[in-house]
């Protein structure tokens, strides 16, 4: 009696002092495994014991069970099928479900499981090939912790009743037995991370040829330079893997602070031999996403075209629209070309912090200046910033477009008539216009309109900016068309010219001017002029003799004085 008592006490403490964990609970996997132990409806063994999805002439069942806890049951799973031509079909994707399946454990006895079971029957293509093929199971859950998780597993598949590769020994494995190591599972955790954070690599080998494998070798490398290898060595060796065996293994790799965001891919080199020491090596790539705090600048207002000279507000939002914090932001204002100003001493303006999902307005006071050229013009704005939590310093920034307006003008010298001008004579006027603006003028045209004036109008054609045209205009005066023909007349210049936009514009300047009546000549001044004349032409013709006689004198003194000369040579 006193013994049974005892018993139950005993009993009562142990079950007391395992409440708390029965409470508690073991604590579930977070992750999705291979169920290698039990033997599931349509397999022919479990996965411990080699289990590899066979062909038949038209196609082949793949199983995969997965075992593990997700928050809604249920995975997306898309399986990549080699390029080889094994298959006639191309990825398929789909959704499986968490299901109670009856299944033989080790023992071979039978029992209920709870298990995500990828059941896929795909099409065979007529030139598939002897031998081994892997099928990669890309799937995606959402963990208890909420986050996104996407792991990669390999399935070996034999075809035995396709095409003999020429010249491959390794092409069916009837022809020669090997140890053939695949990653059974890869598990990235976690898959997304910062720069500054830590994930882990954990690969689960296991050898699924005829033969064991020795001399083993596995690495891990990244081209990216996103990521870093934790510790000194990026190679693990083991002695050897038997057939059916597996080992497990992982590598840590760091996310380098500031590192740009992206898919960043790492590649598993698996090396080894056989017992008469053939080499082997396989290689598998995977995807490690890189994230960043995004900061953006979400709205951007402002005038799209100002004209030269004036000024215009840009107003931004920046908000965090990432899922980390950021502190130190720093919004920078950039000019494309020297058109566009900050009118303020700095180009810059700084926000403290910014919690994801917090935004905050800021403005610019910019100005074109009125030198700048017509047309579009860029400027930009780049936030630099730093990751709360990292210290990583990030850039994005967003590129914005003005367009300035110039309005047309032009100037010209004054033009200036003859104060008074005989009626019937004519004279030369010089046209000079310049363009004083910046942008271009078309069909610039000078015209004079004066009453008693009879003139053409000049055109200049076009003037790029600071460009000049001049040409002259031919004026003949004749009366007034009034009562009165001689007198003041008065009238303008006018200069029209048409801007971009083809719009006709005009500079006008007045003018005047006194037409002379002609003098009118009588019979008596008639002939006086005429005297004039005869009397000018009798004075010429008298100069004329004067000049003739007094050649003569010096050519006859110059014989006279020669033959004097020749005499006196002769006497001597």
């Amino acid at each position: 009696m006193k013994t049974r008592i005892f018993a139950w006490i005993l009993a009562a403490i142990l079950l007391l002092a395992a409440l708390p964990a029965i409470a508690e609970g073991e604590p579930e996997n977070d992750v999705l495994s291979i169920d290698e132990a039990h033997v599931y409806p349509n397999m022919d063994k479990s996965f411990e014991n080699g289990y590899a999805p066979k062909s038949t002439q038209k196609d082949m069942r793949i199983l995969l069970p997965l075992v593990g806890t997700v928050e809604d049951g249920t995975i997306h799973v898309t399986l990549e099928l080699p390029k080889d031509g094994t298959f006639a079909a191309s990825d398929p994707s789909f959704d499986v479900a968490e299901q109670t399946f009856t299944v033989k454990n080790p023992a071979g006895q039978t029992e209920s499981v709870k298990a995500y079971l990828i059941d896929c029957t795909i099409p065979v293509s007529d030139s598939r090939v002897n031998g081994t093929h892997i099928v990669r199971a890309v799937v995606s859950y959402r963990s208890k912790a909420g986050e996104i998780v996407e792991q990669m597993f390999h399935v070996q598949t034999n075809v035995t009743n396709g095409k003999s590769a020429q010249g491959d020994p390794w092409s069916s494995p009837s022809e020669k037995n090997k140890p053939l190591l695949l990653v059974r599972s890869c598990r990235i955790t976690p898959e997304e991370l910062f720069g500054g954070e830590q994930t882990s690599v954990r690969l689960s080998i296991v050898n699924a040829g005829d033969l064991a494998a020795k001399n083993i070798r596995i690495s891990l490398t990244s081209e990216s330079d996103a990521l870093l290898l934790r510790g000194d060595r990026n190679a693990q060796f083991f002695d050897a893997l038997p057939v059916n065996a597996a080992l497990e293994t992982s590598f840590d790799l760091d996310a380098v602070i500031g590192a740009a965001e992206g898919p960043a891919a790492v590649t598993v080199q698996l090396a080894y031999e056989d017992k008469y020491g053939s080499a082997f090596t396989d290689e598998y790539e995977y995807t490690i996403g890189i994230a960043q705090p995004k900061i953006a600048i979400t709205n951007c207002e402002y005038s799209e075209a100002v004209n030269g000279g004036d000024s215009f507000t840009v107003k931004l939002t920046v908000e965090n629209i990432g899922t980390r914090d950021a502190k130190n932001i720093a919004v920078q204002f950039t000019a494309g070309d020297d058109s566009v100003r900050n009118k303020e001493t700095q180009d810059r303006q700084t926000i403290e912090s910014l919690q994801k999902g917090e935004s905050a307005a800021i403005g610019f006071e910019l100005r074109a200046l009125p030198s700048a050229a017509e047309g579009k013009h860029a400027f930009r704005f780049d936030c630099v910033y730093q990751d709360a939590e990292s210290g990583g310093v990030y850039t994005e920034g967003m590129e914005c477009t003005l367009t300035v307006v110039q309005k047309a003008a032009i100037g010209y010298d004054e033009i200036k008539l003859p104060e008074t001008v005989t009626s019937g004579e004519s004279f030369t006027l010089p046209i000079c216009v310049y363009n004083t603006g910046y942008s271009p003028v078309y069909n610039v045209r000078c015209t004079i309109k004066c009453d008693g004036l009879i003139c053409s109008s000049a055109f200049l054609g076009n003037l790029n900016p600071q460009d000049s045209a001049d040409k002259s205009i031919t004026v003949f005066v004749t009366t007034l068309s009034g009562s009165q023909k001689y007198g003041d007349t008065y009238g303008s210049a006018e200069i029209t010219y048409e801007d971009e936009n083809g719009e006709r514009q005009m500079e006008y300047q007045d003018l005047k001017m006194s037409i002379a009546e002609p003098v009118k000549i009588t019979d008596e001044e008639k002939a006086r002029q005429e005297q004039e004349r005869k009397d000018q032409q009798t004075l010429s013709q008298w100069w004329i003799s004067l000049l003739v006689a007094i050649a003569i004198i010096i050519v006859l003194v110059a014989i006279i004085l020669i033959t004097r000369f020749a005499r006196l040579m002769r006497m001597k």
